[in-house]
Parts: C-alpha cells; structure tokens; sequence
C-alpha cells in the first residue's frame, strides 16, 4: 500500500500546470512512474510525452469512459484540454460530463487512485527467475582510472533505480580493449567489492571479456535508489590501449569519468570521446580537442545521458 500511496502522489503531481505538456517533462516525473514506463529509455521530452501517453492509454483501456475521459482530461491528453492550470482543465471535464467542478475533480482524483492501482497490479512480480540485466538503470555512474598504481586501477560507482520489485541481484561486465596492435591475449582482471554490494559469481567471457553477479544488501522496490561500488584491476602486467570508453548497455543517465596519470609517465595529449561507434576505437587515433591536466596530473569529464550502444570516455598519447 505504501508503494501505491507513493505511486499516486507522482501520478498526482503529473497532473498540475500543464500536465503532459508541460517542459522539461522528464524532470517531472517521479521515480516510480519513470520506472513504470520505463522513461529513462527515452531520448528527450517528445519521446518521453508519447511513452507516457501510450503506457497510460493501455493502463486505463478498460476503464469506464467517463474515468477514461477524467484522466485525459487531467493530464492534458484529451483534445481541447490543453491548459496551463489545472483547474481549467476541470472546468472542461465538467462541462463534458455536464456536471458541477467539485463532481468533476472528485472523478479525476477517483479516476487517478483506480489508475494508480492499476499500475501497482500490472508491476506485481510473477513466478520467473529475474534477469539481472534488467529491472533497473543507472541514474549515475562515476568512473576513475588510476594510472598511478603498480597495475591499471578503475573504481566504478554508480547510483542505481530499481524499476521492478523485488529487485535482489544486478550484473556488471568490463572488457579489457585489444591492444592498438591487434594483441589479443587472455588477460587476467580481478573485481572487489568497494561498498554496497557483494559479488557472488565471476565469469570469464572469452579471453578479454568478464562478467559479475552482484548481490544487494536487501530487495529494492520499484523506484527505490541504491549505491556501490566496484574497484576492478588488471593484474597481468601487460599493456593497455591508452584509453577509457563506456558503452551503456543498461540505461545511464549521468557518466563522469577521472582518469589520474602516473606524474613520471604523462601522456602529451587526452581528448574526450564522444557518442563514437565502439568499432572505431580499434582505428588509429584521431585526436581532438586537447584537454589540459590539473595540478595532480588528472583529467575529467561528464556526459548527460549518454546513448545505448555509443562509446564515451577519454583517449590520450603517450
């Protein structure tokens, strides 16, 4: 019940100014019914808009068409409901259910509890094994590379939102570049545990490419947050491409990446790469614009909502 409570107050809030059309819509919604229809996929307000509109079409598909009529109304979505308050909009709904306003909003808050519960029964967990790769997305992720230790050092933190119930185990995976020179050895990479999760199986996937089962310290409901973090070495010996890229392959919504250079080994150029292709990173180097090192000899840099599939991160000469 809490969770439905928690659900309504955001369906509720949705509702106020201009409803679906107000700007900046996504930083609107709250971490439940983002979670719900999944808006942390969406590229901008426009895509956003439509997922929100087809989830809540097929949410109330069954309703009574006057509760049908009360939340398109609400929200904006009805013709000729496009107003800048609230309260114009109610107006509107009383005037096409030909009854006074107090009725009318009493419709809408009833039509939003009926929507919300709605919700809540579709997102009830079934029988199935989850999948650790879904059911959650990465609000933040903050990477730092250290170059400064005796082997490549990266720690990865990231703040993550549950979309599902339930939701007790996640997947991390790091793969270590082919060298510039085609090498392609077997490479050895150990994960730790920094804080907030506790790894329970580590697999080798191919000769570069590894992957962890990461427990939480307890079930996260949907729209519930959580932090850890994961310190991941290569401890062979052997050379790295001078570089770092992610590929979100699970929704991120923020990416921040320090890189600390050893001060007896500084690279003579860093540039940052950008939503590229991961293919052409094995191409020879095209340097960009150069980035200056700070007074400890580190680079940074942050991406907003970087695209599923695209590399992003920092490239440098040595």
């Amino acid at each position: 019940m809490a969770h439905e409570d928690g659900l309504l107050r955001e369906l509720t809030t949705l509702r106020r100014g201009w409803g679906l059309e107000a700007e900046r819509l996504r930083d609107r919604l709250g971490p439940i019914v983002a979670g719900w229809c999944e808006i942390h996929r969406t590229a901008n307000d426009r895509e956003a808009r439509r997922v929100l509109r087809d989830a809540i079409s097929a949410a109330i598909a069954e309703f009574p068409a006057d509760d049908r009529l009360a939340v398109n109304v609400a929200l904006g979505i009805a013709p000729g409901s496009q107003h800048a308050l609230l309260s114009d909009r109610v107006g509107v709904l009383a005037d096409q259910l030909r009854v006074s306003e107090r009725t009318a909003r009493r419709r809408i808050d009833r039509s939003f509890a009926r929507l919300a519960a709605e919700i809540e029964a579709a997102g009830r967990p079934g029988g199935e094994v989850p999948d650790p790769d879904q059911g959650w997305f990465v609000k933040r992720l903050r990477a730092i590379v250290r170059l400064d230790t005796p082997g490549p050092e990266l720690i990865e933190e990231r703040l993550i939102v549950a979309t599902r119930d339930g939701l007790s185990r996640i997947a991390a995976q790091f793969t270590v570049p082919r060298l510039e020179d085609g090498h392609d050895g077997e490479r050895d990479v150990a994960a730790d545990a920094q804080h907030g999760v506790r790894i329970t199986d580590a697999k080798r996937v191919g000769q570069r490419h590894f992957r962890w089962l990461l427990d939480l310290p307890r079930p996260l409901s949907r729209g519930d947050t959580h932090t850890y973090a994961l310190v991941i070495r290569i401890r062979d010996g052997l050379p790295i491409r001078p570089s770092y890229t992610f590929v979100p392959l699970v929704t991120c919504e923020s990416f921040t990446v320090r890189v600390r250079f050893d001060p007896r080994r500084l690279p003579w150029r860093v540039w940052r790469v950008d939503r590229v292709p991961p293919s052409v990173l094995a191409d020879p180097p095209q340097p960009g614009a150069p980035l200056p090192l700070d007074g400890a000899c580190e680079v940074a840099q942050e991406f907003t909502a970087p695209q599923l599939g695209y590399a992003y991160g920092l490239r440098w000469l040595t």
